[in-house]
């Protein structure tokens, strides 16, 4: 069986400290939908970088250039469940 990432790693702590909304955001879901959101966040190839910030709350911060923001945006808006902006 295989264990779900907790989201404690040592990226999710460095990248704590960027908070340029043109560059981050974060995003709040439920905690068992986070590995599924990672998954479809990452077949967007090199459009943004994924840091579960707290898995255990269902946190995730979201990187990507000031041009790829409003396209990120326009995936949150029309994903499957709802995902909350914190920012």
């Amino acid at each position: 069986m295989v264990r779900r990432y907790r989201g404690d790693g040592c990226v999710s702590r460095f990248l704590k400290n960027i908070n340029d909304p043109s560059t981050c955001i974060r995003v709040r879901m439920k905690p068992h939908q986070v590995h599924f959101f990672t998954k479809i966040m990452e077949a967007y190839c090199h459009l943004v970088f994924i840091s579960p910030v707290n898995a255990r709350e269902g946190i995730v911060a979201l990187y990507a250039t000031p041009d790829n923001m409003p396209e990120v945006r326009k995936i949150l808006a029309n994903f499957p469940y709802p995902v909350e902006i914190m920012d």
